[in-house]
């Protein structure tokens, strides 16, 4: 491992403990189906995103590191750029998510065995309902070649949602279901829709059908 390589595990590992032991109590995080995710092998983590507190939440309450793919209009944010670049976030352009450089970054990751997080819908959704994924994911996926985790988060858009300027103490839930696989067969747009009803299952069967636009009810 080199230095810088080093560093910045040290700097996510401390970054664990320090918003595991803030939000925990803060938001009452519990996690539902923690053995669901893999202890080794590459992997995309997919959730649902309707709060900046997402990435933390999961970051911190889910076992295994993880490298986020982020909007690159929050990357340059003052407040989050040292941070992220700490946590070796992979900014993206916003309609041009795979690019050269953050696609080859993330395949060298996953198939290195890392586990790549990205929120396929692509943008906060100001509702907090789910929105359409987007096709990126199963572009990024299908090179991989590894399986899609998906996870639904409850309780961040209440407590913290989009023109909020502070979070609130609130009730959090991550709700993490059976990896997906043998999704080589699927098209980028069939692939992304196959995991945002996922997403919507784990909703509806946990009590969280609020969540659901009427494209995912029932699904």
């Amino acid at each position: 491992m080199s230095p810088r390589d080093f560093a910045h595990s040290a700097a996510y590992a401390s970054a664990k403990v320090f918003f595991g032991a803030l939000l925990k109590p803060y938001f009452r995080v519990r996690v539902i189906g923690a053995e669901n995710l893999p202890r080794e092998g590459g992997l995309l983590v997919a959730a649902n995103h309707a709060s900046y507190a997402d990435p933390l939440v999961l970051g911190a309450f889910l076992r295994r590191r993880l490298w986020f793919i982020m909007a690159e209009e929050q990357f340059r944010k003052p407040v989050v750029h040292l941070f992220s670049r700490l946590m070796d976030v992979i900014p993206v352009k916003a309609g041009a998510a795979f690019q050269l450089g953050p696609i080859r970054r993330a395949l060298g990751l996953l198939k290195a065995g890392k586990v790549v997080a990205i929120f396929p819908e692509g943008r906060r959704s100001a509702s907090g309902k789910l929105l359409p994924g987007q096709p990126g994911l199963g572009l990024l996926a299908g090179r991989a070649g590894v399986p899609i985790l998906p996870v639904a988060i409850t309780g961040t858009r209440e407590a913290y949602p989009v023109g909020q300027r502070f979070p609130r103490p609130g009730k959090v839930r991550l709700y993490v279901g059976k990896p997906l696989t043998d999704l080589a067969r699927l098209s980028p747009e069939e692939l992304a829709e196959r995991v945002m009803e996922a997403i919507a299952d784990l909703l509806e069967t946990h009590g969280h059908a609020d969540y659901l636009d009427e494209a995912h009810a029932g699904a």
